[in-house]
């Protein structure tokens, strides 16, 4: 820590003392700083001030943002609480994560998302019935167009021709052409800035509501993972960017973002200004 091993010391030979600044994000080595002034630790006091208590900051636009951005960045960022998860993009996944793998049903109305793979991430395939509950995943990487393409059109044909809407970004294009001239339902959402962000923040309100299902932790181990990992940072201009964590993967988000996108909830506000790499 650089508060251990270059600052502190330095400030002994003036008897000095040092005024640390920052915002909350999760419980670390700052939080335990924080709760030692809390707690009256000898020579140490602390203090939170949420942005509403500042008498040059407008009320009005404060509010605006609480409107615009996710429960617990609002928090966080304007009313200086430490959270649990600090980060994170999605809350409720655990307690949404209770379902199972399921067949496909007589009648059934079913919406599938496809996520493409580009070099080293995986295609992922998820499906969900009318009731939002994810009843199959496939997840592979390293076959070729062909292949891919005839293993994605078998699920969904099973599935009773699952309507889907499919990453038509770069690589997309031959496997949604593929798609379609087999003879499936296929919506094109080619990847943008904008459309990414639309999806995020559709899925974020789905998890915060509790309106999916997700399969048990042991039985999708891989994309529960990847929306606890799934981060968000503050840039400077005051936007959100959004993304999986360096290394990893966010296939398994973006598929079941596709996927619940028309059954999003109703009268979904873009809330989020999201950057992505």
């Amino acid at each position: 820590m650089i508060w251990q091993s270059h600052l502190s010391q330095r400030l002994i030979d003036r008897q000095g003392w040092a005024l640390l600044i920052s915002t909350p994000k999760g419980k670390g080595y700052f939080y335990d700083l924080f709760r030692s002034g809390q707690r009256g630790d000898g020579g140490w006091a602390s203090w939170n001030m949420p942005s509403w208590t500042n008498p040059l900051l407008d009320r009005d636009l404060i509010e605006q943002e609480r409107a615009r951005l996710p429960e617990r960045v609002f928090r966080q960022e304007y009313g200086a609480e430490f959270l649990e998860g600090s980060g994170a993009v999605f809350s409720n996944v655990r307690e949404c994560a209770t379902g199972t793998w399921r067949g496909p049903e007589p009648g059934q109305r079913y919406k599938a998302g496809l996520d493409l793979a580009k070099v080293e991430d995986f295609t992922v395939l998820v499906i969900m019935d009318r009731e939002r509950k994810v009843v199959f995943v496939d997840r592979f990487h390293r076959l070729d167009w062909d292949t891919q393409a005839a293993r994605v059109e078998g699920h969904v044909r099973r599935y009773n021709r699952a309507e889907m809407f499919v990453d038509t970004t770069g690589v997309g294009d031959p496997i949604h052409e593929a798609l379609c001239k087999a003879g499936l339902r296929v919506n094109s959402y080619p990847f943008t800035a904008k459309s990414k962000a639309a999806l995020i923040n559709a899925l974020v309100l789905t998890l915060e509501q509790r309106l999916i299902v997700l399969p048990k932790p042991e039985l999708w181990p891989e994309g529960i993972d990847e929306l606890e990992a799934f981060q968000y940072s503050v840039t400077e201009q005051g936007n959100l960017r959004a993304a999986a964590p360096g290394g990893g993967h966010d296939d398994c988000v973006m598929a079941l973002a596709l996927a619940a996108w028309d059954l999003r909830p109703s009268k979904v506000q873009h809330r989020w200004s999201v950057q992505y790499m």
